[in-house]
């Protein structure tokens, strides 16, 4: 008889090997971070670390995944409200604990790194990136045909915009002292404010 998989031991597995990874693309690099470095550093046998992740473009990909589904948790708060801008103002706090995370943030800048010298790499965070500015697009673009937000707004130009304010942040705190997170959240409204205006 088959044994029944545990579900819930496989998550944990793939994210403990996963943490592994990231340790180890921070502190090496993704081009110079082998297999081996991430058994090391994750305690896990060889054997273990390829039935989970046959590759290193896996494990890359598996980490797109997971900023996939961080960006789906903020789409699906925004998509039901009939003020995106207010919902978006009222997320920055939980957005922001991501962005000025260290570990995050130094991962963010070796993906992007990586992403100009590999097309695997890039192209796995891009189709994240192409989907997020999509999403956005339809609920900004919903609240226009509602009349909760001004026809004027270039939705377009300031989701282009706001993304690339957290894309700088982000890389800020990677190595740089940021301001508080309330200085932040108040100069992100205002900005928001603004963009959307």
């Amino acid at each position: 008889m088959a044994r029944t998989k545990n579900e819930e031991l496989h998550k944990t597995r793939k994210k403990q090997i996963l943490a592994a990874a990231k340790k180890c693309f921070i502190a090496k690099g993704i081009h110079n971070a082998s297999m081996a470095h991430i058994c090391k550093t994750g305690k896990i046998s060889p054997g273990a670390l390829y039935r989970y992740f046959p590759s290193k473009q896996a494990i890359i990909e598996a980490i797109a995944a997971q900023e996939h589904e961080q960006n789906l948790e903020l789409i699906d708060f925004l998509r039901p409200l009939k003020n995106p801008v207010r919902g978006l103002k009222n997320a920055l706090p939980d957005v922001l604990d991501t962005l000025l995370d260290k570990d995050f943030a130094r991962l963010m800048i070796e993906i992007s790194s990586e992403a100009t010298r590999n097309p695997e790499v890039n192209s796995a965070f891009q189709t994240v990136e192409e989907q997020f500015k999509t999403d956005l697009s339809a609920i900004f673009q919903t609240a226009q045909e509602r009349g909760t937000l001004v026809k004027t707004a270039n939705i377009e130009g300031a989701i282009f915009c706001l993304l690339a304010l957290f894309d700088g942040i982000t890389a800020r705190a990677a190595s740089a002292a940021t301001p508080s997170k309330k200085e932040l959240t108040n100069a992100l409204c205002k900005t928001i404010d603004a963009l959307f205006a």
